[in-house]
């Protein structure tokens, strides 16, 4: 946008109206406040020139002309309109805005509210921008997406914001005081909140500052607001509210059917089986391990391990009552149709993926690329019967390094340009226009298609409306990171974003010994009750076998706590899938941060382990071991029990190029074996090796024990490892992994003297080695120190209601804390007084028994309603009006449920349902129970 030729002197203040709202000059600053709707306001501001002419990529919404009334004071000029009143500072152009009612929702530092650079970034002009707001003291930020931080709200914090493997960025902040702020910048950014304001920095805002502040009565209006902004999040499919089963990897088709299969036999509730990575095939053991030929990723099916896809997919769908979803990715192999089609119009990028090298990734960013991509997804997985799509590696992974934000940042501007510009500029948004080729192809067949469905590893705003859910990376398991998945997970919903996953049970699984660590099936069944609650659940990993089933015969009390909580998910299945309609037709959000309903608690802000699960339920995951305790990690063997072959301290360290010890690099004395790649007494990479990827290592030297006595001797290594003491095997773990420990109980004598020796190689990802013992000192302190295990959990209820435990009925009072022991198969489980909770029957998937009685549970203290809302579950032809809805209403007073006539239909409808309705009672006291068939007429029960 041009500057206005407004008649003022360079540090003057000049306005004028446009058909939106308003533009302002000052001290060459050009700012423009342009409506959207009620709530909804756009800011812009630059240096006299906007760089950028594109439309936006995240905003669908487009500016109102509207009646705007401006009051023109000496020192500021007073603009209001639809929803909001904004305040602007003749000095400086500060801005502040204040709701329909007067109170005050956020303001633009005074001094130097936007600080804007002019510069250029791979030949192209564009600002860096600083853009400072002052807060008042007692509110309360929250969004941004996912940080792997084990707190939500913001306050006093520092965000960097771009895209990695198990970082979701998504620009949109909302505050406690009913105000959101959405950035409609796609480069690297910066959050930080500090003594001098909140700041937000990004390294490219061609168009300079462009924010939009969404106001809102309460915190679901703001959400509203964003999505009137963003665009609806379309319905899912309704099996996608069951369970997700997947793995790296099923390897045949023969492993896939059997799976399921056994899930079936087992009366075990499954709605989707995932295919992961190289079903395509081209994957083959070469000199430094597993190598990749040119057919990745070409929406293709290896014909050995998958002879008939089509078969395949029909006994799925068939007998066995099952979706599919297949892994692609944005790298393409060489070899494969899809590439040569993209090639032919220069539409891959030339640095090379690091999974292969001969792949690389496609520019979504071209229309042209994304048809051509979503041509041979549909010949190759669609139209053979895949059901839904995992978009991996989309922040874009083009290194190995994707959980450092620097890494992956300087690889993804190794790329160079896209259709659209630069990658400094674009640096965070490849998810967003991947997951819009494969939705608008898909949804380019009609209302009678089948909805689309896409899991993503990374995510940006605005992305729910191509049906896109982000998933939380490659985590790796530890009660640590289940905390920290909570916090990620909600603040991604307070992003605006309705729907996430996260990998049940951490994708790495580093404990000895794997699915037979009790210590991990502890976590396993504690992780899988938070995945019950969360928006979609699946379970998904390596290292380990995970499906629930097969703890039946290896610790039933795990299955039994697997099974239990996969039961209740079905059973709340109308409930969770009428929150799916309210987040299409309201924006709402259903895994809520306390926040989100209690805004106005302060004691609530910071509680980031505890969530609402729509209005009903107050979750709160256990997050620490209450049966099997963890050990600390070991001590790092220390340089004096260590000895060169020639006396020196330490061990000889000699590097080689290849995982498999091909080319010797370099050799030197290595004294303290403990090391996070790369170290900074190395330098970067380590002499001799061109990279810090696919290399290997050896230590030799020598070994005295420091006393007599049982030790635990090993190493702590991330991909390959082995250790030899007198060269006796004593560590075997040759294999590509996240970090973790193996060692084995040995005894020796003080004094004793031993040949040492350590191998190692690094695929990709992380590189640590460290070589760590328990001596027997340690030990026996280990022994003395056991920690004692508490089973109780404290869970602090929220005032303004009472609160029914779900498992036992008792009744507390809202502002107290609930302290009870907890069994593996139980956690603490909240209902708000005055919820309306509809239920369904335990079945093992979606589509079974779909006239099934349901249970209505009513839970007294306060008034209530719920809408039940049913459509085919399958098409769009919801948006054209054929779906059903009931309200259900709870007068307390009355003690009365009123049923409400139906509204709307649609083919398949049950007509005729009972309803088993309950009214819950506190424990001690009697419930009562009416049973009902509803035909779509109004009812009402009393229960006076």
């Amino acid at each position: 946008m041009k500057a206005l030729p407004l008649a003022a002197a360079p540090e003057g203040f000049a306005w004028l109206r446009v058909a939106e709202g308003l533009q302002f000059r000052v001290g060459g600053l050009t700012k423009s406040l342009l409506f959207y709707g009620p709530g909804l306001l756009r800011v812009t501001a630059h240096l006299g020139e906007a760089y950028s002419t594109q439309p936006s990529l995240v905003v669908v919404a487009r500016p109102r002309q509207v009646a705007v009334d401006v009051r023109d004071d000496a020192d500021a000029l007073t603009v209001t309109g639809p929803g909001l009143r904004v305040t602007v500072d003749k000095r400086s152009g500060a801005l502040a805005f204040f709701a329909a009612d007067g109170r005050l929702l956020t303001r633009e530092r005074v001094q130097s509210p936007t600080e804007l650079q002019r510069v250029d970034i791979s030949g192209s002009p564009t600002y860096q921008l600083a853009q400072t707001f002052t807060l008042t003291p007692d509110e309360s930020l929250y969004g941004l997406g996912q940080y792997n931080e084990p707190y939500m709200d913001y306050r006093g914090r520092d965000v960097l914001m771009v895209q990695t493997n198990i970082g979701i960025v998504v620009p949109f902040m909302v505050s406690t005081r009913r105000w959101g702020l959405l950035w409609d910048i796609y480069s690297k950014m910066t959050f930080s909140d500090g003594p001098d304001g909140a700041t937000f920095r990004a390294e490219s805002a061609p168009a300079g500052a462009d924010y939009y502040i969404v106001a809102g009565d309460d915190m679901d209006g703001v959400m509203t607001g964003y999505r009137q902004l963003t665009g609806a999040a379309p319905m899912f499919p309704r099996a996608a509210f069951g369970l997700f089963m997947s793995k790296e990897r099923y390897r045949t088709q023969q492993q896939l059917l059997d799976v399921v299969r056994r899930f079936r036999a087992e009366h075990y509730p499954l709605d989707y089986i995932v295919q992961d990575w190289q079903y395509w095939g081209g994957e083959k053991e070469g000199p430094n391990g597993r190598e990749w030929d040119g057919q990745w990723s070409g929406m293709v099916w290896d014909t050995e391990r998958f002879p008939n896809p089509v078969a395949m997919t029909r006994e799925l769908h068939g007998k066995l009552h099952v979706k599919l979803m297949a892994s692609i990715w944005p790298s393409i192999g060489n070899d494969t149709a899809l590439a040569k089609e993209l090639d032919a119009k220069g539409l891959r990028f030339e640095p090379l993926h690091w999974i292969s090298k001969r792949a690389r990734i496609y520019d979504a960013f071209s229309a042209e690329g994304r048809r051509i991509y979503f041509k041979h997804t549909k010949k190759g997985l669609l139209d053979v019967g895949v059901d839904a799509l995992w978009m991996d590696g989309t922040e874009v992974e083009v290194g190995g390094a994707a959980h450092d934000p620097g890494e992956v940042e300087a690889d993804i501007k190794r790329l160079g340009r896209n259709a659209m510009g630069d990658f400094a500029r674009y640096l965070n948004v490849y998810s967003l226009v991947t997951t819009r080729g494969v939705y608008e192809g898909q949804r380019a067949a009609g209302p009678g298609a089948k909805r689309v469905l896409t899991l993503t590893r990374s995510a940006w705003a605005g992305q729910q409306r191509y049906a896109a859910l982000p998933w939380s990376g490659d985590t790796t398991a530890s009660w640590n990171v289940l905390r920290q998945q909570i916090a990620g997970g909600l603040n991604v919903g307070m992003a605006g974003l309705p729907y996430w996953s996260q990998d049940t049970g951490g994708f790495f699984v580093n404990y000895a010994g794997g699915e037979r660590n009790p210590a991990w099936r502890e976590l396993y069944a504690r992780w899988n009750q938070f995945g019950i609650f969360n928006p979609v659940y699946r379970i998904h990993g390596t290292s380990v076998e995970r499906e629930p089933y097969l703890f039946k015969a290896l610790d039933p009390t795990v299955h039994g706590s697997l099974l239990s909580a996969t039961q209740l998910r079905y059973r709340l299945l109308p409930y969770i899938y009428s929150l799916a309609w309210r987040s299409t037709q309201e924006g709402y959000i259903m895994m809520r941060g306390l926040a989100m309903d209690f805004p106005d608690q302060p004691a609530l802000r910071k509680v980031d382990d505890t969530y609402m699960f729509g209005p009903a339920f107050l979750v709160q995951p256990i997050t620490r071991a209450m049966f099997n305790a963890e050990l600390p990690p070991p001590a790092t063997v220390p340089p004096t029990q260590l000895r060169t072959p020639d006396g020196q301290a330490g061990l000889v360290l000699e590097y080689f190029e290849g995982m498999n010890f091909e080319k010797p690099a370099s050799r030197t004395v290595d004294t303290v074996i403990d090391h996070r790649w790369p170290d900074p007494p190395l330098g970067s990479i380590p002499p001799g090796l061109s990279s810090l990827y696919r290399f290997s290592a050896r230590w030799t030297g020598t070994l005295t024990a420091p006393e007599s006595g049982e030790y635990e001797i090993g190493a702590e290594g991330d991909d390959g490892f082995r250790v030899w003491l007198d060269d006796q095997l004593i560590v075997d773990d040759w294999a590509v992994g996240g970090a973790r420990f193996g060692g084995r109980r040995v005894t020796l004598r003080e004094g004793q003297v031993l040949k040492l020796r350590i191998d190692f190689f690094q695929d990709g990802g992380g590189r640590v080695l460290r070589l760590a013992w328990r001596t027997p000192s340690q030990l026996r302190a280990l022994v003395e120190a056991q920690p004692k295990l508490d089973q109780r959990q404290a869970t602090l209820l929220p005032a303004g209601s009472d609160w029914f435990d779900f498992w036992t009925g008792q009744r507390h009072a809202g502002g107290d804390s609930a302290v009870r022991d907890y069994a593996l198969d139980q956690f603490p489980l909240f209902v708000r007084a005055g919820s309306v909770v509809p239920m369904g029957p335990v079945v093992e998937h979606t589509g079974q028994s779909p006239d099934a009685p349901w249970e209505i549970r009513v839970y007294p203290g306060a008034d209530g309603r719920f809408t039940l809302y049913e459509d085919d579950g399958e098409t769009y032809r919801y948006e054209r009006g054929e779906r059903a809805t009931t309200a259900l209403r709870w007068d307390d007073a009355r003690r009365t449920l009123h049923i409400d006539a139906r509204q709307g239909r649609y083919p398949g409808l049950v007509t005729r349902r009972e309803l088993r309705v309950r009214l819950m009672a506190a424990s001690g006291q009697t419930e009562q129970a009416r049973t009902v068939h509803y035909e779509g007429h109004p009812l009402i029960l009393n229960f006076s």
